[in-house]
């Protein structure tokens, strides 16, 4: 079974800040507790793309998560309802990556804020082909996703907690 992950992360050190956007948006989901600073969530309605709705209502800093093992990654990453920073990288038919609205600074500030080390971070959003993509140990989004500080991100998504809440005990349901 392919992955297929999505999830959103709201910098924040209490749950409730998520639990307020979801409200704010209209919308159910999961949310887990806070940790290394950031609340992940989840939504019922999720499509693999930022939720215009969350992202109107969201007042802080928040990323987009997507992972589908078998197509792509992306990350985006919002200040308030301005989109600050997005990246995305597909390989389907054609191997492609979308940078035209990437801000590195951004990202780097947001790594350093973890207290991690930034490094040639630069050279993990420029994989040139999809032989060099898969070759890395883990996979690129899992390397930029722990460098954030990110803990829940793999196999995460509304459908996955919904089907194995036992599974996923740290996440409330909304």
């Amino acid at each position: 079974m392919s992955e297929f992950s999505q999830s959103y992360h709201l910098r924040a050190n209490s749950k409730d800040d998520a639990v307020l956007l979801l409200n704010r948006a209209g919308k159910h989901g999961y949310v887990f507790e806070s940790k290394e600073g950031w609340v992940t969530f989840v939504t019922s309605d999720a499509d693999f793309s930022a939720d215009e709705v969350i992202v109107a209502n969201n007042q802080g800093i928040l990323l987009h998560y997507v992972y589908a093992e078998d197509h792509g990654w992306e990350l985006l990453i919002f200040n308030k309802q301005e989109m600050v920073s997005g990246y995305s990288c597909s390989w389907g038919e054609e191997f492609e990556i979308q940078m035209e609205q990437f801000d590195l600074g951004v990202v780097e500030g947001l790594v350093l804020e973890q207290g991690k080390p930034a490094g040639d971070l630069e050279s993990l959003f420029q994989v040139a082909d999809v032989e060099e993509l898969f070759s890395l140990d883990p996979h690129l989004a899992y390397q930029v996703a722990d460098l954030l500080g990110l803990t829940h991100y793999a196999w995460v998504s509304y459908d996955y907690i919904n089907a194995d809440p036992e599974f996923f005990k740290e996440a409330s349901k909304v």
